[in-house]
């Protein structure tokens, strides 16, 4: 869809009006039914006449329609994740190919690759843990109730990732069966020959451009969905949702800006001991590109072209680095990804106490998932919120939570684009400086 952020705002706009009507048209009908059983200044107060106020809106016509176009929504997402995170994975993997590529090259950039995104991450939960955005809120969100626990300990994260039967666990949602069996499977694919690996590799390549396009067809119909999602949570909370995203929104830009700003700088001039400011501003209109599109894959023509012509970076670096880092290096989606389930989690247990907040056992499970899931993250618009349904499941956080960070995605997407630009940008320098490959100085000309 041409477009489509335009008309992810449309359908953010059409879902705020809706919710809002719904929401003014029935909830002095939910304060009366309430009252009857709950005192309306006592605790539960709140988190009942939300309960009741969904119910009211979901018994007419308009409010059951955005109820199941919003499930359908939901359910198209979970659809698309397994086989884009297992096909994304493998062609990232066999990506590397063998021989020279599997060499000094590969293993530079595969290394730094790694290394971004866990920085990455890490800055995210250091950020998220210290401001705690979602702590405090006394908004009440209805969601629907969950059996499964997050795991306690390391040795329940050990053995969950390891799946007795495969496909029961692509059923279960079980990312972690899935992502072990993936890296298992792409690792063994390497150590193949011939025919037989030429004949995997098309068919992984043929399946990963196949759910590219999937999702580029569920991202398609998101305005409609986002609309839904969004109505029938503005219906039961009301306009005041919008104000806990604002120090959401802070976090993860303050965040981003200090691994972009700081971090990769930092790293940059390690390695390499020039100037890393001086190789921002050459790399600023694929930088500006990447914000605008809000696409990492759409931007990577602009990218390699930038990095050679006004970067310096030889052409034989940008053309492996680069394509590699549009499919792996997702440095921006990952800490956002982590900012955003740690603030989810935060906001969930303020509101429902018998939900224990996220201890370290869990924070390692979300870093963990949040590297791969970012590695699986298709190079288009929103979908880092497509992979974070993987997270959300896994640490047992309702998915309807996901219309709180619809509303304000799109310019978050834009930012965290750009840092996953700017940090294959800086893999691309760091590399060719170490193979001898910068055939001219970071300039802007």
């Amino acid at each position: 869809m041409k477009n489509l952020h335009i008309w992810v705002l449309a359908g953010i706009v059409v879902g705020v009006v809706l919710g809002a009507i719904l929401n003014s048209a029935y909830i002095d009908v939910a304060h009366v039914e309430v009252s009857k059983t709950v005192a309306p200044e006592s605790a539960e107060y709140p988190k009942a006449l939300a309960d009741t106020l969904k119910q009211t809106v979901e018994a007419t016509w308009l409010g059951s329609t955005l109820r199941g176009v919003s499930k359908i929504f939901l359910n198209l997402l979970k659809m698309v994740v397994i086989p884009l995170v297992f096909f994304s994975l493998l062609s990232g993997i066999l990506s590397l190919g063998g021989g020279q590529n599997l060499g000094r090259m590969g293993l530079k950039t595969g290394g730094w690759y790694l290394m971004t995104s866990l920085i990455s991450i890490v800055t995210g939960l250091l950020f998220v843990n210290i401001l705690a955005p979602g702590e405090g809120l006394e908004l009440a969100i209805p969601t629907e109730a969950r059996d499964a626990h997050p795991p306690k300990s390391f040795w329940d994260i050990l053995i969950n990732m390891v799946p007795s039967n495969v496909v029961g666990a692509a059923s279960k949602f079980d990312m972690f069966g899935v992502i072990f069996f993936t890296l298992a499977f792409g690792a063994a694919l390497t150590r193949t020959s011939g025919e037989a690996l030429k004949t995997m590799k098309n068919l992984i390549e043929a399946g990963s451009e196949a759910m590219m396009t999937l999702t580029e067809w569920v991202m398609a119909v998101s305005p409609i969905g986002i609309a839904a999602l969004i109505a029938s949570t503005v219906a039961s909370t009301g306009l005041e949702i919008f104000s806990a995203l604002i120090w959401f929104v802070l976090t993860v830009a303050l965040a981003l800006g200090f691994h972009v700003f700081v971090s990769m700088p930092t790293l940059v001039y390690s390695f390499t001991k020039r100037n890393p400011y001086q190789y921002m501003r050459a790399m600023m209109p694929a930088l500006l590109t990447g914000f605008s599109t809000a696409s990492s894959s759409g931007t990577l023509g602009v990218t390699m072209e930038t990095a050679e012509k006004r970067g310096g970076v030889s052409k034989r670096v940008t053309s492996f680095v680069l394509p590699l880092g549009a499919t792996v290096n997702m440095d921006g989606t990952a800490l956002f990804e982590c900012v955003t389930v740690l603030f989810i989690a935060q906001f969930h247990a303020a509101t429902h106490p018998e939900f224990a907040p996220l201890g370290l056992t869990s924070q390692l499970l979300v870093v963990f998932l949040a590297l791969a899931v970012s590695i699986g993250a298709a190079g288009i618009p929103h979908a880092g919120l497509v992979m974070m349904v993987i997270i959300l499941n896994a640490v047992n956080l309702p998915l309807e939570y996901t219309a709180l960070v619809w509303a304000v995605d799109r310019v978050l997407d834009m930012c965290r684009t750009a840092t996953n630009i700017w940090s294959d940008a800086c893999g691309a320098f760091v590399v060719a400086h170490s193979e001898d490959a910068i055939t001219a100085p970071a300039s802007q000309a």
